[in-house]
């Protein structure tokens, strides 16, 4: 039998090979803590893929990412390697030692054949992912690979992104390390000189870069550079004359009472480009990394007598028909499923809101959208 792999107890280096993307466009990012339905279904395949095994994925999506997976992956190796034998390593974990500092990661696959080898990295959702020669994850794992086994001279670093039907590749060789190392000692040292600043206070703002990623860090609701975004709006509506004014935790009233209107100003604009998102994505264009979410309609009741009769059918008592009036149609639910016995519950509170909405006594508001991460 085989074992299935907890990739979910794994830990993470300070500055790791996933973050530094971000850390190289900002020097104080650091990503949210938590995790997420996506992140746990690519967990899932990550490790069925590392024992190739699929009997523990919940659904046909996860299947059939996984089959993807293993059939791209099964034929890249052959068209690297043909039919010769390599040594096979999965879940390695890769020490990076850049002189000055240092990193670690685990890389999903290695295969090794003579001097050459095969790194391999799956990506499970649909986000777009840069190539290896520019992904700094790649440079990361395909640099500490070299560290850890000297007698490779080529490595083949690719990402199996099965979403998005793609197979990205590059080749680095011994002579990319000195460069691999500057680059990647650089953006961590940094990142280790500016991050710690939030713990006495906040970077300077000339520290910082503003970008689409600021929303996956957690400082991005006290983050000086996020802040002057909305000064410099306040200024060109001449609305803040002191152009050093401290927006952070202001206390003056005058100040406050600025911001406010500026906050305001800002929320209705956003509000409007939110929805002009969500509709292009209705229309079907794709965005790189959000995806339009259905949040489904809401219900609500055109006729209390006739909900009455129908809830006193499955043993709701006039009181306490009462007391859950005001709940959403899917508490009221709820409420009738306790009156059911064990194992027909879920059934009987579908039969309870199918009979309301075949006696037209429930109406459905159109389908409401909204945009969440890839």
């Amino acid at each position: 039998m085989t074992e299935t792999p907890d990739h979910g107890s794994r830990g993470h280096a300070e500055f790791s090979p996933s973050s530094l993307k971000y850390v190289a466009g900002c020097a104080g990012y650091k990503s949210t803590s938590g995790t997420n339905a996506a992140a746990e279904k690519g967990t899932r395949i990550h490790e069925a893929l590392e024992v190739r095994d699929p009997s523990a994925l919940h659904d046909e999506e996860e299947l059939e990412i996984y089959e993807q997976i293993v059939k791209d992956e099964d034929d890249f190796n052959k068209s690297i390697f043909g039919e010769s034998e390599f040594e096979e390593m999965n879940e390695i974990q890769v020490t990076v030692d850049l002189g000055q500092t240092s990193t670690w990661g685990t890389c999903d696959r290695f295969l090794v054949r003579g001097d050459k080898a095969i790194m391999a990295d799956y990506k499970t959702g649909i986000s777009v992912i840069d190539s290896p020669r520019s992904n700094w994850q790649a440079k990361a794992y395909t640099l500490g690979a070299f560290q850890a086994f000297p007698e490779v001279e080529e490595i083949i670093f690719v990402f199996y992104i099965p979403v998005r039907n793609e197979v990205l590749h590059e080749t680095f060789t011994r002579d990319d390390i000195a460069g691999l190392t500057k680059q990647l000692n650089d953006v961590i040292l940094k990142g280790q000189e500016v991050r710690p600043k939030w713990d006495t206070g906040a970077p300077e703002l000339d520290e910082l870069s503003p970008s689409v990623n600021c929303r996956f860090c957690m400082f991005e609701d006290r983050c000086p550079a996020c802040g002057a975004i909305a000064v410099e709006v306040a200024q060109r509506l001449s609305m803040l004359p002191d152009k050093d004014v401290d927006i952070s935790d202001p206390d003056d009233p005058e100040v406050l009472e600025q911001l406010w209107v500026v906050a305001k100003i800002v929320s209705n604009w956003a509000t409007r480009i939110k929805a002009k998102a969500v509709d292009v994505a209705k229309s079907g264009k794709e965005f790189p990394t959000l995806r339009l979410k259905s949040m489904g309609s809401t219900r609500s009741c055109k006729d209390n007598k006739k909900l009455m009769e129908i809830a006193e059918k499955y043993s709701l008592s006039p009181e306490e028909i009462m007391d859950t009036v005001r709940m959403p149609l899917g508490a009221l639910a709820k409420e009738v499923s306790k009156k059911a016995p064990d194992g027909e519950k879920g059934q009987v509170a579908h039969d309870f809101l199918d009979e309301l909405e075949s006696e037209d006594v429930i109406s459905f508001s159109e389908k409401r959208y909204t945009l969440s991460e890839k």
